[in-house]
């Protein structure tokens, strides 16, 4: 019931617009159009990096995992909040009747025992927020795609999160952070955490000192979210870390997604209907705040 009221609170304060893009992705099942289309993409042999995702699952939004053939696993740590104790080696169980994918505990900017153009595709729900140094991560997912090879891509909106009051982070920020090399032992973000979370729309947490004592302990539990994220700088990022992007969608409630492909061709990428501020799709966005942003 929590849960429940939880769901509530956040629909009645994404507006009209955002409440009828949901209810008709209800009764399409939550699929993501893109997906549906471009399901081959997917087909062949992946890595994801966290999770596993319901997002993904057979009756998500983008049911990856009917499509794989295969599918590896990457989480920064043997036992995590989200997936409790994981083995490394043969035991990533992603589909039922499929044989287990290879589970690597690496950080996600260090996949140090995996080898170049080693996967199709890449997959990541809610992962990279966590992340202090993004394009870097965005870099070494990039070492280990083959040409051609397609990402997916899901980030917390702050529209339908308990970031709704953290200002979105710029993407001069994100250049930052990778021009100096950030660590994950970063604290910049921390107390503008501590000061604007919401903890309204955070069931996980029973109070603010709890809260506290949770962002204090980041390096153990990674929860903090490092960056803001809207549609635009999620297309930004994609961008900057040298993505071909092949689409931008809402998902259900709290996320954007962000469909890309490591080009197989050497040259300037032609992302600019996407990371343009006063772009037609953002206009049209089902978050106010995208469409905020677009009107300037």
């Amino acid at each position: 019931m929590e849960n429940l009221a939880l769901k509530l609170r956040i629909v009645r304060s994404l507006g009209p617009r955002r409440v009828w893009t949901l209810a008709r992705q209800r009764l399409a099942g939550h699929r993501s159009p893109f997906f549906e289309s471009h399901c081959e993409l997917f087909s062949g042999s992946g890595l994801e990096l966290g999770g596993p995702s319901r997002l993904f699952g057979a009756a998500g939004y983008a049911p990856a995992y009917s499509s794989a053939a295969a599918l590896d696993n990457v989480n920064f740590a043997s036992v995590t909040r989200w997936e409790g104790a994981i083995e490394a080696g043969r035991t990533f169980q992603f589909r039922e009747g499929a044989q287990p994918g290879r589970q690597f505990i690496h950080e996600a900017s260090a996949l140090v025992s995996i080898p170049d153009a080693a996967y199709d595709f890449v997959l990541s729900s809610h992962m990279l927020e966590h992340s202090a140094n993004p394009i870097k991560v965005l870099h070494e997912w990039k070492r280990v795609m083959r040409p051609g090879a397609a990402l997916l891509l899901v980030l917390p909106h702050k529209d339908g999160t308990f970031d709704r009051y953290r200002p979105v982070t710029s993407i001069e920020h994100m250049v930052r952070d990778f021009e100096s090399e950030m660590s994950e032992d970063d604290l910049t973000h921390f107390d503008e955490v501590l000061r604007l979370h919401d903890l309204t729309r955070d069931p996980h947490q029973p109070s603010r000192e709890a809260f506290r004592k949770w962002v204090e302990d980041n390096q153990a539990n990674r929860g903090v979210h490092h960056h803001v994220f809207d549609s635009l700088t999620a297309a930004q990022l994609v961008d900057r870390a040298g993505f071909e992007i092949l689409c931008v969608e809402p998902a259900p409630i709290d996320s954007v997604v962000v469909f890309a492909r490591l080009s197989p061709e050497t040259g300037e990428i032609a992302n600019s209907a996407f990371v343009d501020p006063q772009a037609h799709w953002l206009r049209n966005s089902a978050f106010v705040s995208d469409r905020q942003r677009a009107k300037g």
